[in-house]
């Protein structure tokens, strides 16, 4: 039973997502308001301890890896059409937003391309990036609430978006390179050595 724990999470991770919808449509205080923002915390968490939990104890499986994936997707996906309509951002912002979806989806193709099946990949890049995303709404609201001198959202949110664009340009760079799907990698240089080390392997069985 306990090596189950990392994929209840991941699908705890799912059903936390789904009450993010009643709670921003049909609640009085909304997105942003104190009920989501513990729901939406407490999905995030499952997304910081479903792996490490699994790596940890040796309960990593295959089917465990796609839900995990599948999971942090919709996640995304529902904290995108629920959080950003009650964001108070400019164009230039919204236009980032729209940016990091279209990168997305085009790296979810090359991979789906080259591999044959989607990946989300984990690096060092993208796992600070999806922390700082994650942590962006909770920093917006203690801003608004709390006025900090001289910080605006937009500008904040300006500086995450220049570092999201670098890991999920990297994402794009490692589908590309990578001579087999992987999603725990470091980076884009350990997927260049990877696919020097295919190379000579293929070269070595050719001879």
């Amino acid at each position: 039973m306990m090596k189950h724990i990392p994929n209840a999470l991941s699908i705890a991770r799912i059903l936390l997502a789904l009450a993010l919808l009643p709670i921003t449509y049909f609640t009085e205080s909304g997105a942003l308001g104190l009920a989501f923002m513990i729901v939406y915390i407490s999905a995030g968490l499952t997304d910081m301890v479903d792996g490490r939990i699994a790596r940890k104890f040796g309960w990593t499986s295959k089917i465990g890896a796609n839900l995990d994936g599948s999971a942090d997707y919709f996640f995304i996906a529902v904290a995108l059409v629920t959080i950003v309509p009650a964001l108070d951002f400019n164009l230039l912002s919204y236009g980032i937003i729209i940016g990091f979806v279209a990168l997305k989806v085009f790296g979810m193709i090359v991979g789906y391309l080259h591999y044959g099946q989607l990946m989300m990949m984990h690096t060092r890049l993208s796992k600070f990036g999806a922390f700082a995303a994650f942590l962006f709404p909770i920093v917006y609201v203690l801003i608004d609430h709390f006025a900090a001198a001289g910080v605006n959202e937009n500008t904040v949110f300006i500086f995450l978006g220049a570092y999201v664009y670098t890991f999920l340009l990297e994402e794009i760079a490692i589908n590309v390179t990578m001579p087999y799907p992987k999603r725990d990698i470091s980076g884009i240089f350990e997927a260049l050595r990877l696919r020097k080390e295919d190379k000579e392997r293929k070269e070595k069985d050719a001879k």
